[in-house]
């Protein structure tokens, strides 16, 4: 698909870095999204060892390779953001090699969701970058062929130039699980297994005032659980103004689930909601980390 040049990412980026913190991807799927966003007008700077193999299958580098990847795109002045080409895992391993000071300084946008959370996560605590939770390199093609998921990157990446001040209506309305239907903080986005894969760690940062938004792919309803509990024991929810459940694709059955969530809702302070269009299916809306949002009647507003 040939799109007219740069209509998705704004003034802002002109030049994305490409960096694999997490799983390898197949080079034929990388370059399709390479292309895409060539032919898009964006220019692309892919990271050294995007195709480096090492000692896990499931890592696209070894650890330094894969850090130094990411710090080199940072560092780099023609990289207006630094693009992940996609999840899997990997990025919890490299959190203590990340140039923290060189995101903070140069305020860069890191975009990437699922295990990219972890990555994100940190930078929030660290107040360094811009944490965008949008579609990666290899799902760009496929995302952008869904025009509602479109739409959400085009506003996201509208949000990095500055635009947006009044709020819109965003997506379907929610389901109130806890009785209150209004809300309103900075919405922070996260993968349920990478936040709780940071418990315990300086890498998480305070949830309070805002609304904390979960998705996830391939885990059973029982270890869901599990890591709710882990969340709600560690006090990650303290504070926080809401918790809305997004997509949980590939996650058990859904009448098993959704009684979950209301269990947690029954068991957590905060309004909960659940029905938000977020996480790994499509259509799927992109966020800027602690960008304003409301939540009035169960409709959500973003600006």
């Amino acid at each position: 698909m040939t799109m007219q040049k740069n209509k998705i990412f704004g003034k802002t980026v002109k030049c994305v870095g490409l960096a694999a913190p997490a799983s390898p991807c197949k080079p034929e799927v990388l370059q399709a999204g390479i292309r895409f966003l060539e032919e898009s007008g964006i220019r692309v700077i892919p990271g050294k060892y995007l195709h480096q193999k090492g000692k896990f299958s499931y890592l696209s580098a070894d650890d330094p390779f894969r850090a130094e990847d990411f710090n080199s795109l940072a560092e780099n002045e023609s990289v207006d953001a630094i693009l992940c080409v996609r999840g899997g895992y990997g990025s919890p391993r490299i959190l203590d090699q990340i140039n923290y000071k060189i995101l903070k300084e140069r305020d860069l946008p890191v975009i990437g969701f699922s295990d990219i959370t972890a990555l994100h996560l940190a930078m929030l605590s660290r107040n360094a970058g811009r944490c965008v939770a949008s579609q990666m390199a290899a799902q760009l093609p496929d995302a952008v062929s869904d025009p509602q998921t479109l739409a959400g990157m085009k506003r996201v990446y509208s949000r990095l130039d500055g635009v947006g001040k009044n709020f819109y209506k965003i997506g379907r309305k929610l389901t109130a699980l806890s009785g209150a239907t209004t809300a309103e903080g900075g919405i922070i986005p996260v993968n349920l297994t990478l936040a709780a894969a940071l418990c315990g760690t300086d890498y998480l940062p305070s949830m309070d005032g805002r609304i904390v938004v979960l998705e996830e792919i391939g885990e059973p309803v029982r270890k869901i659980d599990r890591m709710l509990n882990q969340l709600l024991y560690s006090g990650f929810f303290h504070g926080a103004s809401a918790v809305v459940f997004a997509q949980f694709t590939d996650c058990g059955g859904t009448a098993e689930r959704n009684r979950l969530f209301q269990d947690f809702a029954d068991r957590t302070d905060c309004p909960v909601f659940r029905g938000l269009e977020y996480g790994h299916a499509l259509p799927s809306l992109s966020f800027l980390f602690d960008e304003p949002c409301r939540i009035e009647a169960g409709t959500f507003f973003l600006q």
